[in-house]
């Protein structure tokens, strides 16, 4: 039995050397071989960790079958070893690709046994992803089956509260912009208008042109929906301004520029 744990232990590194490497294909042979030698001698928390490793290799190949199916046998390696952490974390990851896979109802299924086990925890973090990512869902159901709007819209609020609660204010910034849009989907301008100057004021303070631009084009559009022609001619002389100061060329600068005039010529 020694011979063994050690085989198993000297597979499962290699595995785990291969997956931090990269090496995706070749560490779940690894992982494979050394979570069925820790099953056969009842090391149950080595063969749950293999198996997750496992389907975390087979995710980042984009082989979500293969991912669901070691994620389920890891979540229920990790139900009898009541480790809810991990439970919390094959739960939230199955959200997601029930979700990639288009099957929206095990989706938010498992993102609400992740929220109910990361409340159980006090894992704020981790409670907030997992509401980020239910509102995620929904709005993506709503693309396609027309499910009510507000169940993503309360969804993105929880997480934001949850982020800024913890301080993870990067976080938060991402979400108020994913909010914002689905606000304007909506025509809840007045509200897309408070998120978006919200993840506006955190981008300036990061001096991320990625996002002060755009968000800034998006705020003055906002206030032209409003009537509000002044202000939002303010805000896209703003983002002129902004793609001249990070040495935008002159062709996107006179694009922003001719699309502001036929906006206001309209």
């Amino acid at each position: 039995m020694r011979d063994q744990e050690n085989n198993a232990n000297q597979f499962f590194m290699r595995g785990q050397q291969g997956f931090k490497a990269g090496n995706y294909q070749t560490c779940i042979k690894d992982l494979i071989y050394a979570q069925e030698i820790f099953s056969s001698i009842g090391m149950k928390e080595q063969s749950a960790h293999a198996l997750f490793l496992t389907a975390q290799a087979y995710q980042n190949i984009c082989q979500y079958t293969q991912a669901r199916q070691f994620y389920v046998l890891a979540f229920n390696r990790y139900k009898e070893l009541n480790n809810l952490h991990k439970i919390g974390e094959c739960t939230l990851v199955l959200g997601i690709i029930y979700r990639e896979e288009g099957d929206f109802k095990k989706s938010k299924q498992s993102l609400a046994e992740a929220i109910e086990v990361f409340t159980t925890l006090n894992d704020f973090e981790k409670l907030a992803d997992s509401w980020r990512i239910l509102a995620l869902t929904y709005q993506i159901d709503l693309n396609q089956y027309s499910e009510h709007p507000m169940h993503s819209i309360s969804a993105y609020r929880k997480a934001i509260l949850l982020y800024k609660k913890i301080k993870q204010l990067e976080k938060k910034a991402e979400t108020e912009h994913d909010l914002g849009h689905i606000l304007i989907s909506q025509s809840k301008y007045h509200d897309a208008l408070e998120v978006f100057q919200d993840a506006l004021n955190y981008y300036k303070k990061q001096n991320d042109k990625e996002q002060i631009i755009p968000i800034s084009i998006l705020i003055g559009r906002i206030y032209f929906e409003l009537g509000k022609k002044p202000k939002a001619k303010d805000y896209m002389h703003k983002a002129i301004n902004e793609m001249k100061k990070y040495d935008y060329s002159p062709e996107k600068i006179n694009l922003l520029k001719q699309s502001i005039i036929a906006m206001f010529s309209s």
